[in-house]
């Protein structure tokens, strides 16, 4: 043993339609054992608050797969290695990996990586560099979206962790507009305000339909959806010619993930010589270095503005999750486990 004590949260029971806190139970004060052969013991700093935690939680397995009753749920998240048996890893290294919603995580090595904290905050590696948001908006705008000067861009989701990146990055690809759909008066001032887009649509007071044919009266371009449900087939309905959809997530439906109501405006794709694709952003794994290289030089160059939002505490894990999806963060949100 190595005096070593975890506290975690693991899954209760199946959520059924938005997770409540009865969900989940904490248990503390767990003895960590050593790392055998290849392992490592790390110290979590900080976990990043993703919408496919949620998929993770129903009871069958879906794409990123599935958390067992008593399991500790899965989270990506940075810290630093304080006992190694894994050749190349020192004890003092930070990185990056699935450490899960506990405040200590041990595992293999060979499923983290080692990160460079003296540029950035080692919360980049879960932001702007990150998988789930920085990587995901860059390769959703520049691989699928394919943007091209004068593009008007609308963006879903657009004052959360992706959504944030990607109307940004489409402004740095060329877009001409770049148009965001949020919900609340303060998101969307944060959009316009401190992200620059031309413009924002507040779901919950606006007709989006009617807003977006005032905004973009000569349709849509590049729609990079987050949402699904009404909000795509409303944006289907404005689509110029050629379009092109990007299905990067759909958080409208992730809690009832046995019912997915599919875009009933479908047919505009045709119409319009459209097309709509999905995408993960682990299908791009081999140009993973490339975004790096396009984000990190957007960041040192003062381009990207990245708002990060902090919980603390590991018990308020099954809170922050909650709250990723009743809005009431902006940008990346963070869990400080301490």
């Amino acid at each position: 043993m190595t005096g070593i004590l975890n506290s975690r949260i693991v899954l209760a029971q199946h959520p059924q339609g938005m997770p409540q806190l009865s969900d989940f139970t904490i248990e503390a004060a767990i003895p960590v054992a050593a790392p055998g052969p290849g392992e490592v013991i790390v110290e979590v700093d900080v976990l990043g608050i993703d919408a496919f935690i949620r998929t993770m939680l129903e009871d069958r397995k879906g794409y990123h797969g599935s958390v067992g009753i008593g399991d500790t749920v899965t989270a990506l998240g940075v810290g630093r290695i304080t006992h190694s048996a894994a050749e190349g890893f020192e004890p003092g290294d930070s990185v990056f990996g699935p450490l899960g919603a506990q405040t200590v995580a041990r595992l293999p090595a060979a499923f983290l990586r080692k990160i460079d904290t003296s540029a950035v905050p080692a919360t980049t590696y879960l932001g702007a560099l990150g998988l789930t948001t920085g990587l995901t908006a860059y390769f959703g705008m520049h691989a699928v979206g394919a943007i091209k000067p004068g593009d008007t861009v609308v963006v879903s989701a657009a004052a959360g962790a992706v959504g944030s990146l990607a109307g940004q990055i489409a402004r740095l690809e060329g877009a001409g507009q770049v148009i965001g759909i949020a919900g609340g008066p303060h998101k969307t001032a944060f959009l316009v305000d401190e992200l620059k887009f031309d413009a924002a649509i507040d779901y919950k007071n606006d007709d989006v339909a009617l807003r977006l044919s005032e905004l973009a009266p000569n349709g849509v371009d590049v729609f990079f959806d987050n949402v699904g449900g009404a909000i795509l087939d409303a944006v289907l309905m404005q689509i110029h010619e050629g379009a092109r959809v990007v299905i990067c997530g759909a958080i409208s439906q992730y809690s009832d993930m046995s019912n997915v109501s599919g875009p009933s405006n479908y047919l505009k794709l045709a119409e319009r010589h459209s097309k709509m694709e999905g995408f993960a952003v682990t299908h791009f794994a081999e140009r993973f270095p490339e975004a790096e290289l396009a984000l990190t030089g957007w960041l040192k160059g003062g381009q990207l503005v990245v708002h990060e939002h902090v919980e603390h505490g590991i018990e308020q894990f099954p809170r922050a999750l909650q709250m990723l999806f009743t809005g009431g963060h902006e940008g990346k949100l963070l869990l400080s486990v301490r």
